[in-house]
């Protein structure tokens, strides 16, 4: 569920910092952090990931844990993840679900090295859409339909 990262000198998450913890609360408070792990599970091909998924954490004390040992105190977690927060202090209940890459099934099953082959408008080096002309900017309108309001 964690790693070392050197560059920083702390302990943080390997993937998804949401995934329910093996052991829960019990694992967070008596292990060390860098041996616990995650409820997660991916599907691989010939070492290619078909599809990933996880048992996400339901638990809010788990999360704060889990997160205070990454360096993020409550404050951040209110913050960042307010809705989640606010939703774990009401009871939310264990789920899991996993997501099938069908363009990677796809690239396999025509043999194709990239997975750029199979997908009908794929995005360059610099994550842009050439067919699409995206990202793009958007107009003073658009803005005003989603109610966003930029400052400088």
């Amino acid at each position: 569920m964690y790693e070392y990262k050197e560059e920083e000198k702390k302990i943080g998450f390997t993937h998804n910092p949401f995934s329910m913890p093996q052991g829960g609360l019990d694992a967070l408070n008596n292990m060390d952090p860098l041996e616990v792990l995650a409820y997660q599970y991916d599907i691989v091909c010939n070492g290619v990931e078909l599809s990933s998924g996880a048992v996400r954490n339901h638990d809010i004390d788990i999360m704060k844990k889990a997160f205070e040992i990454a360096g993020y105190d409550e404050d951040v977690l209110k913050e960042k993840f307010g809705a989640l927060y606010t939703a774990f202090e009401f009871g939310a209940p264990p789920h899991a679900g996993m997501a099938p890459g069908v363009d990677r099934m796809i690239m396999l099953l025509r043999n194709e090295e990239s997975i750029r082959e199979v997908i009908p408008f794929p995005m360059d080096g610099k994550a842009q859409d050439l067919m699409c002309g995206a990202p793009s900017e958007i107009t003073e309108q658009q803005l005003r339909e989603v109610h966003i309001k930029l400052r400088k």
